[in-house]
């Protein structure tokens, strides 16, 4: 189940860039919605069903990057967490129709989908051994 989180994500990653400097709430849901599906794809990589994402995380992005990070996911020191913080405060409430960039910040949209194709980077080959095994 695993690669098909990851490849979902990668569509609404796909999504995101194609949308980034037209809306940024269209960007950054679709953002939220692949962050969502690659950090549920690492966690079903290490032996999580879709029940306990569901049960233990449901949207919460925060959440989800803890509950990854303490299964083993290593991330290089960028504005992940930053980014993952912005796109919780709309996403588990469904309120990207009410979506502000941080103090205005006119490139946090395209920012927030390469920080979070830099994710995907990280856990594809995770996914990949999940695939091989």
């Amino acid at each position: 189940m695993s690669p098909v989180f990851f490849a979902n994500g990668e569509g609404f990653l796909r999504t995101a860039g194609l949308l980034d400097g037209s809306d940024d709430r269209h960007s950054c849901y679709a953002t939220a919605i692949a962050t969502e599906l690659v950090l549920k794809a690492f966690l079903l990589s290490r032996g999580w069903s879709d029940e306990r994402c569901r049960r233990d995380i449901r949207h919460d992005l925060v959440k989800a990057l803890a509950f990854a990070q303490a299964e083993g996911l290593k991330l290089a020191p960028n504005g992940l967490g930053d980014v993952i913080g912005v796109l919780n405060a709309y996403y588990p409430r469904h309120a990207f129709d009410s979506f502000v960039a941080p103090d205005g910040d006119t490139t946090f949209a395209a920012r927030a989908c390469g920080d979070v194709a830099d994710l995907f980077d990280v856990v594809r080959p995770h996914v990949k051994v999940a695939e091989d095994a």
